[in-house]
């Protein structure tokens, strides 16, 4: 099962996986982090959905004289709605597109840490079905511009499925993101200090393309031999 079922079925039940799923998720962490926050925020919306009556059924036992249902409803009702709207907002955060760049760019930042298996030395080659699967009909890509592609997944970043690339550098794995609806004006600084990356989110006409590797990286050669393979056929 690749991602993009996994995460198909889990929003159709997040409850419920058959076997197939649950080993995905047990071998994916990105998929495994996206699980757990889809399931909090479903919690979350059922709390504040059953909050109302709940509530009120005992209160209404603890008072001893009458109070009229529609004298309650309103402050619960209420309460129920703004933990509703907060819900929304932390899932629309969490899970939808934005266009604002530099939540763009921590996305992608963020992004490194959801596929380690990906971070290795290594002179195999994806196989051409995974390339053509993970970039969805949404770019090609000139492998003879390129060292080796050694990974390629369709990944979910700031809320789009995107092609999720690892290039071959020389001073090792460079993760590249192929984002052909996130249209930019200037490049953007990819740093990553603390694991001692760095890269860029370049515009590359209607879209653009994150590159983020090893800080030794040249990453002049790096751009100009990725953005010279990649044509997007969106």
């Amino acid at each position: 099962m690749d991602c993009e079922l996994f995460r198909e079925r889990l929003g159709a039940d997040p409850a419920s996986l058959d076997e197939a799923g649950i080993a995905h998720e047990h071998s994916c962490a990105a998929c495994a982090a996206y699980a757990n926050r889809l399931r909090a925020a479903e919690a979350l919306v059922a709390d504040a959905l059953r909050f109302d009556v709940a509530r009120v059924r005992s209160t209404a036992a603890a008072t001893e004289h009458s109070v009229a249902w529609g004298d309650r409803r309103p402050w619960y009702a209420a309460a129920a709605a703004a933990a509703v709207a907060a819900v929304a907002v932390w899932v629309g955060v969490t899970f939808l597109p934005s266009n604002d760049p530099n939540q763009l760019a921590l996305a992608i930042q963020d992004h490194w840490h959801h596929e380690p298996a990906a971070w290795v030395r290594t002179e195999v080659a994806v196989s051409p079905a995974a390339l053509v699967a993970a970039l969805g009909g949404q770019a090609s890509v000139d492998l003879e511009r390129l060292s080796v592609v050694s990974y390629a997944r369709s990944c979910l970043v700031n809320g789009r499925w995107v092609p999720h690339l690892v290039v071959q550098g020389e001073a090792g794995p460079i993760m590249v993101l192929l984002l052909p609806r996130e249209n930019l004006s200037a490049p953007l600084p990819l740093e990553l200090p603390e694991d001692g990356l760095r890269g860029e989110l370049l515009p590359l006409e209607s879209g653009s393309v994150a590159i983020l590797g090893d800080a030794d990286e040249s990453f002049e050669t790096v751009r100009r031999a990725v953005t010279d393979a990649i044509t997007w056929t969106t």
